[in-house]
């Protein structure tokens, strides 16, 4: 018997605060904490800058119940009274608009790029919203999953793995690649080992 419609709508709900709504979350605070490192390489500093600008405002537009009806939640699809107001941050948040989303004609330049000391006031308000919403969510609290929310510490090393190969033939390999600092080729293979698949 297929689910009906309201079936549905719970499953995605419930899948929203599981997984989908903490990666943001995670993914904000990920980006912001590479762009607090000084050691980050600048390309590497503005990839993560927009990376943050993405979550950020992902999690405004949900927070303020700013996504059209239809395919994407608001926040008071989970807690009915619950509204978020950007308040001074709002021109802040409109800062974005020209240099992230848009390579449009006003882009700015120098002391007017959104900076760092403008996402940490984004992420700050973002924190404290997330937290009252989360505190509020009643029924559907047991399927916020924090601990997706919280990033990762970084491997000693930059690993590169390949997983999930679907075997084409009757055999399959799995194996993982490294980078390597060493002059020549850039990567190397540390580890391959051949998997005989069962038979079909």
């Amino acid at each position: 018997m297929s689910p009906t419609k309201a079936e549905v709508e719970e499953k995605r709900k419930e899948n929203w605060l599981d997984e989908h709504l903490p990666y943001e979350v995670l993914m904000m605070r990920h980006s912001i904490g590479q762009m607090r490192d000084p050691s980050t390489f600048w390309l590497d500093w503005n990839a993560f800058h927009a990376s943050f600008a993405v979550s950020a405002c992902n999690l405004a537009a949900f927070l303020t119940n700013g996504e059209k009806k239809g395919n994407s939640f608001q926040a008071c699809d989970f807690v009915i009274s619950f509204k978020s107001r950007k308040d001074n941050l709002a021109k802040t948040f409109e800062k974005l608009e020209p240099q992230v989303f848009h390579l449009g004609k006003a882009r700015p330049i120098d002391e007017g790029k959104f900076n760092l000391r403008e996402a940490e006031q984004i992420l700050e308000w973002i924190e404290k919203e997330m937290a009252e919403f989360v505190q509020q969510l009643g029924t559907w609290r047991k399927y916020w999953n924090e601990d997706r929310s919280q990033p990762e510490a970084r491997p000693a090393g930059p690993t590169l793995r390949i997983t999930g190969l679907e075997p084409q033939t009757s055999s399959s390999a799995s194996y993982s690649l490294q980078t390597s600092s060493t002059a020549g080729s850039p990567f190397r293979i540390v580890g391959y080992e051949e998997k005989k698949s069962e038979e079909l």
